[in-house]
């Protein structure tokens, strides 16, 4: 039986690609630079931004703690949406 592979499918962040990091036993593999379409999350933070961030400013460091946090539940709560927004919206 062949061996099977770990990989592991990052964007192209420069602390990605620091020397000293020790992936252990994952492959990294680079997105092209400058493809967000390639990376779901950012397809997720777009939705979570435009649903719970966009036009509300937080006056405390505290207030933007909690309104992450319930954001964050409620995507949890919606894994129907999760997946919707971060299927592949291109063939690869």
């Amino acid at each position: 039986m062949a061996s099977r592979r770990a990989l592991l499918v990052m964007d192209n962040a420069s602390w990605h690609k620091v020397k000293r990091l020790n992936w252990h036993h994952f492959e990294p593999i680079y997105l092209p630079a400058r493809s967000p379409d390639l990376n779901p999350i950012e397809r997720l933070w777009l939705r979570l931004k435009a649903d719970w961030i966009n036009g509300w400013i937080a006056k405390t460091s505290p207030q933007l703690h909690d309104r992450l946090i319930e954001a964050l539940q409620s995507l949890f709560a919606q894994p129907s949406l999760i997946q919707t927004q971060c299927r592949p919206k291109t063939s690869l």
